[in-house]
């Protein structure tokens, strides 16, 4: 049942059997302590309490991590199908241990300033996503992540009625066309449409976990409503890109070097914050889809 944020209780925290979770904000978002996320590759009492935490609280955080490529990996296909193709070098002999540096990836076309969740033009979006740093910026480059199932049970009654049967397209090239064209070439993008064509996806989706209902749109991925003149498209996904935004949704965390961030990229979309110029950033990252496809 949606509840609007001025009739909500914050979400609170709790004490698991092996860990203790502190909430981040009034809606999502967990510290996780006491644990090495590691340690639940093998032992599956950790990860089954482990995996409720995520599901609760939508994103769950870690400090002081000992976390080598490897297990990264091991852990991530827990979770699911690791992705191993994607938009980023591999870890050397770790396929599916992404590697994201800076300021090199400023020479490609970085989209994450754009909210987003992760390939969503796709049938089958990813799950989730293991996002650990290892050389980062003392003072910069968070990462801010936003709760769509408050920005949907926040939405009047009649904006849920009149969402709910919408679908809309997403497509990888929804921003930053021309700059992916000047960048890699015509053939190269017909090549990457063509292998990565454009979905049709609801505009509101029923999680596969929970069962609550989310907003499933994102500035950066999609395009249109589908049935709607180019003028009522674009006026009621600016209103959505801008609602789902506000700060009462979103939960912002600091990265430190060991630090690790465990996301539900159905449930959240998120964007980094691109404050920190030419410093080094080095992040390593492991995503996993499960097969599911958005359905109300």
């Amino acid at each position: 049942m949606a509840i609007p944020l001025a009739e909500m209780t914050p979400i609170t925290g709790g004490d698991y059997k092996r860990f203790t979770v502190r909430p981040l904000t009034g809606t999502f978002g967990g510290l996780i302590s006491g644990i090495q996320v590691a340690d639940a590759i093998d032992d599956d009492e950790l990860f089954d309490e482990l995996r409720t935490a995520w599901v609760r609280y939508q994103a769950v955080f870690f400090r002081d991590q000992e976390l080598t490529a490897q297990q990264h990996l091991a852990l991530g296909e827990r979770f699911g199908e690791v992705q191993k193709e994607g938009f980023f070098k591999s870890a050397d002999g770790t396929p599916g241990v992404w590697v994201q540096e800076y300021p090199e990836m400023y020479q490609g076309p970085v989209s994450d300033i754009n909210w987003h969740a992760d390939s969503t033009f796709r049938e089958n979006p990813t799950r989730g996503s293991l996002l650990y740093a290892l050389d980062v910026p003392e003072s910069a480059g968070d990462t801010v992540w936003a709760n769509m199932h408050a920005a949907y049970d926040d939405l009047a009654t009649s904006w849920q009625q009149f969402l709910e049967p919408l679908t809309a397209i997403h497509d990888n090239t929804t921003k930053g066309l021309h700059r992916m064209l000047d960048m890699m070439g015509g053939p190269a993008i017909a090549g990457m449409r063509a292998q990565l064509p454009p979905t049709e996806q609801p505009v509101v989706a029923t999680h596969p976990d929970s069962g609550r209902k989310m907003l499933f749109v994102s500035e950066l991925m999609t395009r249109e409503i589908v049935g709607m003149s180019d003028r009522e498209s674009r006026a009621v996904l600016d209103f959505l890109f801008a609602h789902q935004v506000r700060p009462e949704f979103q939960c912002r965390w600091h990265w430190e070097p060991k630090s690790l961030a465990l996301w539900d990229n159905y449930s959240t979309i998120h964007r980094g914050i691109f404050d920190f110029g030419m410093t080094h950033r080095l992040m390593h990252r492991v995503s996993f889809h499960d097969g599911w496809r958005p359905t109300r």
